[in-house]
């Protein structure tokens, strides 16, 4: 008896359903992997193995990034992942500030990943699985990618400030962090933080 031919998955496409009427939304129900695809607070789907991040606007970035608190939560008062970029943007040298305001971007789809479970789970597994999303919004915003070492250095001294300012007193070893900066933060709440981010994008996106 010949066996029945298995039969190929119906490959991802924008769905005509009616069920859907937003312009840059799938319908999940149509998606052979539906947990592959994620909403963003403005309606707009990504499917996060072939992101296409053309109809995106900066507030669908800007938005959960706010509403983000850096360390998953553990710091003495609510930080923002925005109000982290924001902060990198300022230490970054001339010419990175942009860069650095974007760092983090591809957070509003993958969370803010704590530095101890990147090293439990592998930074160059969870790079690997990012870099889609990453490649993606580059791309469409404009940010050099891969991340210049000016970012990077950028981004660890705002770490080195946030543990020093926001985190409880504690021993883990943080040598090889360069210097927080001199000023101490001011945390906003996600609102403010949402504004401040945006009017930094604003101000320091490029213009051609």
């Amino acid at each position: 008896m010949l066996k029945k031919a298995t039969p190929k998955p119906t490959p991802r496409r924008r769905s005509a359903s009616p069920r859907v009427s937003h312009p840059d939304q799938f319908d999940l129900l149509d998606v052979p992997e539906p947990t592959a695809v994620m909403i963003t607070y403005s309606g707009r789907t990504v499917d996060l193995e072939e992101p296409d991040f053309a109809p995106f606007d900066i507030e669908d970035i800007a938005r959960p990034l706010a509403y983000q608190c850096r360390f998953v939560g553990n710091t003495r008062t609510f930080f923002s992942v925005a109000q982290h970029c924001v902060l990198a943007s300022r230490l970054a040298p001339e010419g990175y500030a942009y860069d650095a305001l974007m760092h983090d971007s591809e957070e509003a789809f993958t969370g803010d990943w704590p530095t101890p479970w990147k090293a439990r789970i592998g930074r160059e597994v969870i790079r690997q699985a990012v870099e889609p999303i990453k490649r993606a919004l580059a791309e469409r915003f404009g940010f050099r990618h891969p991340e210049p070492k000016a970012v990077k250095l950028a981004d660890q001294r705002a770490l080195a400030t946030e543990l020093r300012d926001l985190c409880a007193p504690h021993r883990v070893n943080w040598r090889d962090l360069p210097a927080p900066d001199e000023a101490t933060i001011q945390p906003l709440g996600p609102e403010e933080a949402l504004a401040d981010f945006l009017a930094h994008y604003q101000r320091l996106r490029p213009t051609s």
